[in-house]
């Protein structure tokens, strides 16, 4: 188990007191009672919750951090130590100027630039092949508008590798979005 899940149940929380003892005083009054406090919520039940006890609260946190590590270290070992990194650029491949977009990508030293891109048939990704420290552009031309697929975001990623290292210092994942032509001759 790797999460905590709650008890679900329409009579959450029902109890039914069964009365040991009770203890009155001259009066009948009652001073004290014993009561067994009983869990009555298993009707409506559709699901048991994690049991609140040490060997499965310890075992659950374990199986949490364990996750964590494991995904930590996939990531390292597909990414390193780099940046990782989100951008996107919006086109419409209608020849018009919103044929065109541009990212602009920061690096924090000398670098050489890779490209992957697997839609070369649907847009084309320029980009200089190194750069010094500071902000470069990545320009994103539409080349034609996807077929009818149903899809219209596009993904192509931009690694840059350290110049020193060669070691790769961020990853930028991008995304593409193909807009539709406007049916407004306004437009």
């Amino acid at each position: 188990m790797s999460e905590f899940i709650d008890r679900v149940s329409s009579t959450l929380n029902h109890k039914i007191l069964d009365v040991k003892s009770v203890e009155r005083d001259e009066s009948g009054e009652i001073i004290s009672m014993e009561v067994e406090v009983i869990r009555n919520d298993e009707e409506g039940l559709t699901q048991e919750g994690t049991h609140l006890n040490a060997a499965t609260l310890n075992g659950t946190i374990n199986n949490m951090i364990i996750a964590k590590i494991k995904e930590a270290l996939e990531n390292y070992h597909e990414n390193g130590l780099a940046v990782l990194e989100t951008a996107e650029a919006i086109v419409l491949a209608d020849g018009s100027c919103a044929q065109q977009d541009t990212i602009y990508i920061s690096t924090d030293e000398d670098v050489s630039i890779n490209i992957e891109n697997e839609y070369t048939d649907l847009f084309e990704v320029i980009a200089p092949l190194e750069a010094e420290k500071g902000t470069f552009e990545v320009v994103i031309n539409a080349i034609q508008d996807p077929e009818s697929s149903g899809a219209t975001e596009y993904d192509f990623i931009v690694k840059l590798y350290s110049k020193k290292n060669n070691d790769m210092v961020k990853k930028v994942t991008c995304t593409v979005t193909f807009q539709a032509p406007s049916s407004t001759p306004e437009d």
